[in-house]
């Protein structure tokens, strides 16, 4: 099976969830090329490979050179969801003890955020930390940059599952939602948040915020959100 690569950030993370064969050829060099670009654009980058069938010598190879490639700049390239036989070639060949593999990608998600760059810089940050969550990549961007430019320091994602991630790692005060996002596997997400952080604030945007004016937008939600963090306790 041809290789096929997809790509989401979490935060300052980027997953690349892997399908099919990473073998010598066309597989490798788009591997190699999709991985190389994630890591000049994101510190951390993780690969899950539990839909991946085979990886031959080059494959290895190619995924030695990227994790080197990724801590040279500063970052790493974690692996997770690694298939028993995909393992076991790692484990034979000695380089299993050269990658940070995880069971799960909650588990090197939030090890990225945990790891020793972060904890100096990021989750040291004494800037008020904050998870926007809306089903599109510019209004994520839009909502990140304002925020940033306020003086908070605010992560995006797309998804809910993965504003979980987040939120158990960074321990964000703020969460920061799209109007169409209302629950999550039959829950409300109130209560989602509550079972992790019953102090997390939540803002819900208005459905039209994508709409209307950017400074009118951006107005309100940073009063919306100076309003909500004076009620967080420190």
């Amino acid at each position: 099976m041809q290789l096929r690569l997809e790509s989401r950030p979490v935060g300052e993370v980027v997953v690349i969830q892997c399908h099919g064969r990473i073998v010598t050829g066309n597989e490798v060099f788009t591997l190699h090329a999709r991985v190389s670009d994630a890591i000049e654009k994101y510190d951390d980058v993780v690969l899950q490979l539990d839909q991946v069938e085979f990886v031959d010598s080059s494959g290895l190879g190619a995924l030695m050179r990227l994790v080197q490639a990724a801590r040279a700049k500063g970052g790493d390239l974690k692996l997770c969801g690694v298939p028993d036989k995909v393992r076991k070639v790692l484990q034979l060949t000695s380089l299993l003890a050269q990658f940070e593999v995880y069971d799960s990608i909650e588990e090197a998600i939030t090890a990225a955020y945990l790891g020793s760059r972060y904890s100096r810089g990021k989750t040291g940050d004494a800037r008020p930390r904050m998870l926007c969550v809306y089903a599109s990549t510019d209004v994520c961007t839009f909502l990140r940059e304002v925020l940033c430019a306020a003086g908070y320091n605010a992560l995006t994602t797309m998804s809910v599952d993965d504003a979980q991630i987040l939120l158990k790692a960074t321990k964000a005060k703020l969460v920061v939602v799209s109007s169409h996002v209302q629950s999550a596997h039959g829950k409300s997400l109130r209560r989602v948040l509550d079972e992790i952080d019953p102090a997390v604030a939540l803002l819900v945007l208005d459905e039209n915020f994508a709409a209307v004016d950017p400074g009118e937008a951006a107005e309100k939600l940073l009063s919306s959100v100076g309003s909500l963090l004076t009620t967080i306790p420190n």
